[in-house]
């Protein structure tokens, strides 16, 4: 009988609640449709009326600097051909159309998603935050994706990601997309050497690792540099993948090199390759660097810090690897004899390059001389080679390290990239991480506080400043200025929202609010019921 009552009261414990179930679920519903209405309406969530099918899926997600830093590309690819559009805007409630260009990627690309596409956005705001998703013709969405365009205006703190060398066997690529995508970088500049490569497998490998990157490079500036492993069918797969400033897409090979102002720093990346290929490509890049460093010069006072990216490096100690580079030659170097006195007359702060799979930081440094110990106005560029993101295809150990040499690291078990921090006009850090725990394994302060040529090219250009008049060294007690929050007080923050947006939230408060009275009023009658049938 005690059986049968346990029974009896279990089926009238489920037919009971029905009010506070039947309440329950109106919660639910109404949460759901009004947390679902405010997000799409703030453009913070994918569409969910149509999403794609199938071969249409963008894939590859990437963004890049335009000709200048407040333009941005979004470049994306498909396995299935198919119209585009990039809808952004800087407040969700407006939304802009932009239709995307179209290009199909035909050489060795029988396993990659061949259908690429291009979208151009002009003239946006410095320090303003945009927000951006992919529309296809048949009205399926991307998700949101956000990117912050950097400030122009002085005071502000530069920080930039450079790595070189990095393939689909680099052990930390899955931690540097994390790493790049936090919100500290305002770019990331791969130096050459992409994937490892980009169109092994017939295209599959660059596919892959464009994937992979999609979680930063969707977010962050991915601006690259052709290197020796992108030479393949003259750089095809990079010039349609990719697209650079101050060039066409997809980008003619005789113009795989750019310059670009970010804050205040002048960028310059150039395509070493054609110091050990194409002659009639070296000589025109070479008339577009002496113009483009002149032009910089006239700018210095805008844009002080002069530096360059090139895959190849001028200097390198010697390795363990039996193909040495010119690099380690004391004499014949090509990339060095075409550029080294150009950069010391023109006043080149830094020169960044990879290639050799090790780290190693140079003194200042012109014709094989190291002009001081130290980095307080330095009297020569300073050159750093950082390709140990490619320890996993090559491990090149440093056997003896040249005179100029500062530091150097080839521990093959540290996969390292580079955080350039512009602080301001004279003061900039370099530091490098060991990608797989950050441990910092180098660091530097840089302090220039007389920007410009460096002095007249020649084998007497020490001797010629050993008779000039020193600079007073800057303070290493230096600390850059605290950079001001952009965050708000929740209160301030709200109100900051479109007015549609803080309607939608209303109500959707009130509505939970509604729900909630409604079922603490339910629970009690609902325990009276309860409790007369467990006595029955």
């Amino acid at each position: 009988m005690g059986q049968l009552k346990v029974i009896e009261w279990k089926m009238s414990y489920h037919k009971v609640p029905g009010l506070c179930s039947l309440v329950l679920q109106i919660i639910i519903f109404m949460l759901i449709s009004a947390t679902s209405l405010m997000a799409h309406n703030a453009g913070v969530l994918p569409h969910h009326f149509q999403k794609f099918i199938g071969l249409v899926q963008p894939e590859q997600i990437h963004i890049a600097f335009g000709d200048t830093s407040q333009d941005i590309v979004i470049m994306w690819a498909t396995k299935k051909d198919s119209k585009f559009s990039v809808e952004f805007a800087g407040n969700p409630d407006n939304m802009q159309k932009i239709e995307a260009d179209r290009a199909v990627l035909e050489k060795s690309s029988a396993r990659a998603a061949k259908y690429l596409h291009r979208v151009y956005l002009a003239k946006l705001k410095p320090g303003e935050k945009y927000f951006y998703r992919l529309v296809a013709e048949t009205g399926a969405a991307s998700n949101m994706y956000g990117f912050k365009v950097p400030y122009n205006t002085p005071g502000k703190v530069h920080i930039f990601m450079i790595l070189a060398d990095m393939g689909l066997l680099s052990n930390s690529l899955k931690f540097l997309t994390y790493e790049a995508a936090n919100g500290m970088y305002e770019a990331l500049f791969h130096v050459g050497d992409i994937a490892y490569n980009l169109h092994r497998d017939e295209g599959s490998f660059g596919d892959q690792f464009l994937k992979h990157m999609e979680k930063s490079t969707a977010k962050v500036p991915y601006m690259t540099v052709p290197g020796d492993h992108e030479r393949f069918l003259d750089y095809y797969h990079y010039r349609y993948r990719f697209s650079m400033p101050k060039s066409r897409w997809p980008m003619p090979v005789d113009q795989l090199w750019y310059s670009l102002d970010v804050g205040p720093v002048h960028f310059i990346t150039l395509n070493t390759e054609v110091f050990y290929s194409v002659t009639d490509q070296q000589d025109k890049q070479m008339d577009w660097l002496h113009d483009d460093l002149q032009k910089a010069n006239a700018k210095r006072s805008e844009h002080p810090w002069i530096i360059v990216l090139g895959h190849r490096p001028m200097y390198c100690s010697p390795t363990d690897f039996s193909d040495e580079a010119d690099c380690v030659s004391d004499t014949t170097c090509a990339i060095r004899s075409k550029l080294e006195d150009l950069f010391y007359e023109e006043g080149v702060d830094l020169y960044i390059s990879g290639h050799q799979h090790n780290y190693e930081r140079s003194w200042p440094l012109y014709r094989g001389k190291a002009f001081q110990q130290g980095y307080k106005n330095p009297k020569a560029p300073v050159h750093i080679v950082n390709g140990a993101m490619g320890y996993q295809y090559i491990a090149e150990t440093i056997v003896k390290a040249k005179s100029w040499s500062a530091f150097s690291s080839s521990d093959p078990r540290k996969e390292l990239y580079g955080k350039l921090e512009v602080l301001n006009s004279s003061h900039l850090m370099w530091d490098v991480y060991d990608a797989s725990n950050n441990e910092d394994i180098d660091s530097i302060l840089l302090v220039q506080q007389r920007h410009g040529p460096f002095g007249k090219a020649g084998d007497d250009a020490y001797e010629q400043l050993v008779k000039l008049q020193q600079l007073h060294p800057a303070p290493f007690h230096w600390q850059p200025p605290a950079e001001t929050s952009d965050s708000q007080p929740l209160f301030h923050a709200f109100y900051g929202l479109p007015s549609a947006t803080r309607k939608l939230y209303l109500v959707s408060l009130c509505c939970t609010l509604l729900s909630l009275v409604i079922c603490l009023l339910c629970i009690p009658r609902c325990r009276r019921k309860l409790c007369r049938n467990s006595k029955r």
